[in-house]
Parts: structure tokens; sequence; C-alpha cells
């Protein structure tokens, strides 16, 4: 009973330091009933085992520049661990070298399609493999992890660094997942 006792004094300092003693108690006594519902549901009825998402998502790559991209898809949260979708991204990619004379312009757009990917690893961790096609003209792999950490029940943010094979730049995204169930 010792190891109760300073909770027990806490819970007296709050009723007694309360102006109105009527308004205290019964949220509380409200709060431990919610509290024990929870409880007593079931974890299927709780859990959705997938839902379509939409992700939105900045990107930074090195040597390249920024961009940015969307990809649709469904999310497996307990169905499986695999999940996947598509998407499109644009990146603009500014040369530096300013000794070198081209024809070319020297602002380019790499647009690529691909679909993704992506195996649960542990509950906000998961692996993803990108392959796709870039400004219609080669197909580049995309390989890295994802972290997703929920805001709410239906947004999440992410963070996503990746390692591009064929162009051999890393990249990292900053995502924006958005439930639509």
């Amino acid at each position: 009973m010792k190891t109760f006792s300073p909770c027990r004094n806490l819970i007296f300092d709050l009723f007694r330091f309360t102006k109105n003693r009527t308004i205290l108690p019964a949220l509380t006594i409200i709060s431990l009933f919610q509290v024990s519902d929870l409880k007593s549901q079931s974890c299927k009825l709780c859990s959705i085992p997938s839902f379509p998402s939409v992700t939105v998502y900045q990107s930074f790559q090195t040597g390249h520049g920024i961009g940015f991209g969307a990809e649709a898809g469904t999310w497996n949260k307990d169905a499986s661990k695999f999940s996947y979708f598509l998407g499109t991204s644009m990146v603009w990619v500014g040369n530096e070298q300013t000794g070198v004379k081209t024809i070319s312009s020297q602002k380019q757009l790499l647009l690529s399609f691909y679909l993704k990917g992506q195996y649960r690893l542990s509950n906000h961790l998961y692996v993803i493999a990108a392959p796709g096609i870039v400004n219609l003209s080669y197909f580049d792999m995309q390989a890295g992890l994802r972290y997703v950490f929920p805001v709410t029940r239906e947004i999440g943010v992410g963070i996503e660094p990746a390692y591009l094979f064929n162009q051999r730049q890393f990249m990292i995204n900053t995502n924006m997942h958005f439930a639509l169930k």
C-alpha cells in the first residue's frame, strides 16, 4: 500500500484544491469508465486491415536538386506486411559546371513514373523498392527505408531516405500520407 500512497495523496489534493468539488470527481469517474470500455473492445474491431491512401512528398536529391511527387495505393496495415503504390515525381536538375558550354539547356526536369512496394519491418518502419521509368527513356531502381509517424487517424508524416541505382544519387523524401477511409 505504500507504493500507492503518493498517487492517492495527489488525487485527494486535487479534490481539495478545486473550487467546485463535484466537477473533478465526476470527470475522473467518467474517464475511468471510458478507459475500461476501450479495453473491453476487441482489437479486430478497432483496427482496419487495409485502406487506400494518397501520399504527397517533397524530394531532395544529392547532385540534382529538389522536386515533388505524389503516389496512391493500398496501405495494408494488418492484412499483410506488403503494400503497393503507383506514383510519379518531378525533380529539377541544375548543372553547376560553368566552364562547360553545351547546346542543351542548363536546367533539366526528371519526370519519373514508378510502382513502389513496401514491406513492414516494425510498427512504423518499412523497406521500400520502386522500379520506374525516368523521362520515358531509361529505367531506374530506388531502394530505401520509410519511417511513418501517425499524426491523426487519417494523416501521417514520414521520412524516406533512399538510393537511386541508375542515377547513382541519394535522395530524401519528406512525406505526408492521407488515408481515404
